[in-house]
This record gives C-alpha cells, sequence and structure tokens, in this order.
C-alpha cells in the first residue's frame, strides 16, 4: 500500500513540474566558477535566487529559471478571466463583468 501511494504522489510531482514554464539561458560569458547572464551580473554554480516570479538557478552551462506559482485551470470561462498580481506572484479569478467578485476555481497547477 505504501509503494503505491508513493508512485502515486510521485506520478503527481511529474504532471505538476511538467506543466511548469521554464526558460534557459546559455552561460553570456566564460566563467568556470559561476554564470553570467545577459545584462552581465554574475552567479556562482548552484545558487538559486527568484527574478520576475520565477525561481533560476546557475548550472555549467547557463541559468533556468521557472515558475513556481499555481496557475487557475477549473473555472469558467465563458464568465470569469484570471488576473496576475506581479508583486505577489499569484493569479486570482475573476468575474468579467465584476472584477470585484472573485470565482470559484476548482483545480490550479504549476
Amino acid at each position: 500500500m505504501k509503494a503505491l501511494l508513493g508512485s502515486i504522489l510521485f506520478l503527481a510531482s511529474l504532471v505538476m513540474a511538467c506543466n511548469a514554464v521554464c526558460t534557459y539561458e546559455l552561460n553570456n560569458g566564460i566563467s568556470d566558477d559561476g554564470c553570467v547572464d545577459a545584462n552581465g551580473k554574475k552567479y556562482p554554480l548552484n545558487f538559486q535566487w527568484k527574478k520576475d516570479c520565477k525561481k533560476c538557478v546557475c548550472d555549467s552551462n547557463g541559468i533556468s529559471c521557472c515558475t513556481e506559482y499555481p496557475v487557475p485551470v477549473g473555472y469558467d470561462i465563458r464568465k470569469c478571466q484570471e488576473k496576475f498580481d506581479s508583486k505577489k506572484c499569484t493569479y486570482r479569478v475573476v468575474e468579467k463583468k465584476n472584477p470585484r467578485k472573485s470565482c470559484k476555481v476548482k483545480s490550479w497547477t504549476l
């Protein structure tokens, strides 16, 4: 039973990870001990940070940045719309006709 539950949790985490939006920026500078981004900023290898609501990490080839916030997927798209708050890195789902009123969301994905 424990093995079955573990397998289900593992598969669920793969499905969630597959929906993340990621970007990859090749190392812009020659650096054996880290990464240099497009703006010339240097990061040590394996260093992690947040940038534009994404979790970024420096590896030997460059910089990978992926979303970490949940995205609403189960709501009435005819009646409601998504609103992204870039300061809080979160989505809200509100009525199109009355944006002050929240909509029910049945499911979220990463």
